[in-house]
């Protein structure tokens, strides 16, 4: 068996085998290598083709009837599987790495390709504390991957808001209504970390019990104007600045576009959102 350690199958690696291939500089790629886990086998005659095509002229009957040619692989730590997953899940959460606990009951080392090999969180993952098999893929240089399933328990800490009382759907949030907490975040962990920053300007699309977290996705902007508001519409073309009453005729919040009917001319127009008393029109 002929292990190699990179995505090319070397004249360095075959001189191993067949003398011949010293006459070429060992870096020399003359095929590819097998993908990891998999393997090729060579003839001889296949063999003194290869040699032929590279200017080698191999005596008869050198080598080995055939080769079997695998990826060269290496077992993987328990520290470095750990690291690897802390690593993945705080740069797919964008949270520090001493906020990821991480734990492997039970491990044992699975096999990845020798050399350098990067790691990244994939799929679905388990509720925080449960043991499951965790999805990490690694890849290699050459972009060659697979998926490993770990059997892990995790835990990400991050700050979550809590409803310090029963909240109603659309009802204007007051910093009074959330309270912020630092702790292990329900999964998946973007959905629940929030900080009273994301809050501000913001309500309820659904109704929230007293104590309970507040996902990310129940939060929406507050309207700055509401459909049948009269606001000031201003126009600014060059150094030309007009300015004309209209009624909202859609709700919606900051920065957004509405159509508003301009109440001297009667046109509708679409405008966007500056404050609750202004908006400026969309050319």
């Amino acid at each position: 068996m002929l292990e190699v350690a990179g995505d090319r199958v070397t004249a360095g690696d075959l001189a191993r085998v067949m003398p011949v291939w010293r006459g070429l500089a060992e870096a020399t790629p003359v095929l590819p290598a097998p993908a990891p886990y998999a393997r090729r086998e060579l003839g001889r005659v296949e063999l003194e083709r290869l040699a032929a095509r590279h200017g080698l002229e191999p005596t008869a009957g050198e080598g080995p009837a055939h080769v079997r040619i695998e990826r060269l692989m290496r077992p993987l730590p328990r520290a470095e599987a750990e690291a690897a997953l802390v690593a993945a899940l705080a740069e797919r959460y964008r949270v520090a790495t001493d906020d990821v606990s991480v734990e492997l009951p039970g491990y044992t080392e699975p096999l990845v390709p020798a050399g350098e090999v990067r790691f990244r969180s994939t799929g679905m993952l388990p509720p925080a504390g449960a043991v499951a098999a965790v999805p990490l893929a690694w890849v290699t240089g050459e972009r060659r991957s697979a998926t490993l399933l770990l059997k892990a328990k995790l835990s990400v800490r991050g700050r979550f808001a809590v409803a310090s009382r029963t909240l109603e759907p659309r009802a204007p949030l007051e910093p009074a209504d959330i309270v912020f907490e630092e702790g292990p975040l329900p999964w998946p962990p973007e959905r629940f970390r929030l900080d009273p920053k994301d809050i501000e300007g913001k309500m309820l699309m659904r109704r929230v019990a007293a104590g309970e977290k507040i996902a990310r996705g129940w939060l929406v902007d507050r309207p700055a104007v509401e459909r049948g508001a009269v606001v000031e519409l201003e126009l600014k073309r060059g150094g030309i600045e007009l300015r004309a009453p209209a009624r909202a005729e859609q709700t919606g919040a900051v920065g957004q576009r509405l159509a508003f009917r301009n109440l001297e001319t009667g046109r509708r127009v679409t405008a966007r959102v500056l404050d609750g008393k202004r908006a400026q029109v969309v050319p």
